[in-house]
C-alpha cells in the first residue's frame, strides 16, 4: 500500500482525497470494461467456431473465420490479463484512499466499518461516525485486541487484520451477545499505535514488513459433503442447455434464413450447459485436515465462504447442535467457526489433535 503524504491544509487534504477516490473508480471502470470485452471475445470465438461447422464451405470464408477465431481468442487472453492487472490496481488504490482518509482524521484513527472511525486516545478508544456525531468511549481495560490472519486457502499467505473485542453494550443497543467484535485492517501504523499505548496484541503475530514466503499446505485427509439438491438443479439446467445447443445447431443447418438465430441459441446453450456442469462439480462441501490446520469450503459458494484455520489459532474443537443439525465448532479466542459434521471428520480430529478436542 502506498503512503500518500498528508497536506497540512484541510482544503488540500479534501482535494487529494477526491483525487485518490477518482483514481480508484477509474481502475474499477477499466476492470469492468476489460472483463466485458474478454467475455465478448469468448463469445466471438464460439460464434466463429460454430460458423465454421455450418453453412457453405469455401476457402475464403474459412480463412476469414479462422482469422476471426484466432483474433477473438487473442483478445480474450489480452483483455482477461488486463482485467487481472486492473483488479489488483483497484484494490491497491482503494486501500491507499482509505488509509489517506484515516490519516485526515488523525494518525491514530482507523476505519472499523463503513463510515465508522475508531480513534486511539490516551486511555480509551473513541468510536464515531466519519462525518461526526457523538463518539462512543470504550476504555482500553474493556477491550481485547486479536491479531487475525484470514486465509481463504490452505496456505501461509492471508489478509491481516486486528479484531477488537469489547462488551456488546458499547456498540449494540439490543441483543443477547455478551461481546461485540469490530475489525480494522492490519497495517504498520495500527501496530505502532497499539505499542505506543502499551496494548497487548493477542494471537498470531503479523510479519511487520518482513518478507513472508507463501507456502501451500498438503492435506492429510479430505471429507466431502455432496449437495444433492444443488446437483439435481445443475443437471436439469445442463440438460436444458444441451437441448438448446442441439436445437440451435439444427436451426442453423436446416433453416439457412435463421442461421444467425441458431448460432446465438447454440452459443447460449453451450454457455448454460458448461456453467451448470461446473456448478455440479462444485456442489459439495470440502473439509480437509492438514498438519498445519483445518480447511472448510462451502458447497458451490464463492471464496468468501471458505476458510483455513491453523491449529495454533484454536483453543478447542467440539460438536454443537444448532437448529437440529450437528456441527463441528472450531473455537478461537475471538469467536467460533461452525463446520457441518461430516461423517468421520470429528473422530479423525479427535485422534489427530486430541489436546484440542472437548467432549460434550
Amino acid at each position: 500500500m502506498k503512503i500518500v503524504p498528508l497536506p497540512a491544509e484541510r482544503a488540500r487534504q479534501e482535494e487529494k482525497a477526491r483525487s485518490l477516490k477518482r483514481l480508484a473508480k477509474a481502475y474499477n471502470i477499466c476492470l469492468l470494461g476489460l472483463s466485458i470485452a474478454a467475455i465478448a471475445c469468448l463469445i466471438g470465438v464460439l460464434v466463429a467456431v460454430i460458423m465454421l461447422e455450418t453453412g457453405e464451405r469455401s476457402a475464403a470464408r474459412d480463412t476469414l473465420l479462422y482469422i476471426l477465431a484466432g483474433s477473438f481468442a487473442g483478445g480474450a487472453v489480452l483483455f482477461a490479463g488486463g482485467a487481472v492487472l486492473f483488479g489488483r490496481c483497484s484494490n491497491e488504490a482503494t486501500r491507499t484512499y482509505r488509509d489517506f482518509c484515516e490519516r485526515c482524521h488523525g494518525e491514530q484513527c482507523f476505519y472499523v466499518g463503513e463510515g465508522t472511525i475508531a480513534e486511539f486516545t490516551e486511555d480509551a478508544l473513541l468510536i464515531r461516525g466519519e462525518t461526526g456525531g457523538k463518539p462512543i468511549r470504550v476504555p482500553y481495560a474493556d477491550i481485547r485486541f486479536h491479531s487475525v490472519c484470514t486465509r481463504r486457502k490452505p496456505q501461509e499467505k492471508g489478509t491481516w487484520s486486528v479484531v477488537l473485542e469489547m462488551p456488546a453494550h458499547y456498540v449494540m443497543k439490543r441483543g443477547d451477545a455478551p461481546r461485540a467484535l469490530i475489525e480494522a485492517d492490519g497495517k504498520e501504523r495500527l501496530y505502532q499505535t497499539l505499542e505506543a499505548h502499551g496494548l497487548v496484541l493477542r494471537g498470531e503475530q503479523p510479519p511487520r514488513g518482513q518478507a513472508c514466503k507463501n507456502v501451500r499446505f498438503k492435506p492429510r485427509t479430505k471429507f466431502l459433503l455432496p449437495d444433492g439438491e444443488k446437483r439435481r438443479r445443475s443437471l436439469i439446467v445442463a440438460g436444458a442447455g444441451a437441448l438448446l445447443t442441439a436445437g440451435g445447431a439444427l436451426l442453423a443447418v436446416f433453416l439457412r434464413d435463421y442461421m444467425l438465430v441458431g448460432v446465438i441459441l447454440s452459443v447460449f446453450g453451450v454457455f448454460l450447459a458448461g456453467r451448470s456442469l461446473f456448478a455440479f462439480v462444485r456442489a459439495k462441501g470440502v473439509l480437509a485436515l492438514y498438519e498445519e490446520g483445518i480447511y472448510w469450503q462451502e458447497s458451490g459458494r464463492p471464496e468468501a465462504d471458505r476458510f483455513f484455520l491453523k491449529w495454533t489459532e484454536l483453543v478447542r474443537v467440539k460438536t454443537e447442535t444448532i437448529a437440529e443439525k450437528q456441527y463441528i465448532a472450531a473455537e478461537c479466542e475471538y469467536g467460533s467457526y461452525h463446520i457441518p459434521d461430516v461423517a468421520g471428520a470429528y473422530e479423525f480430529i479427535r485422534a489427530f489433535r486430541p489436546a484440542l478436542v472437548q467432549e460434550a
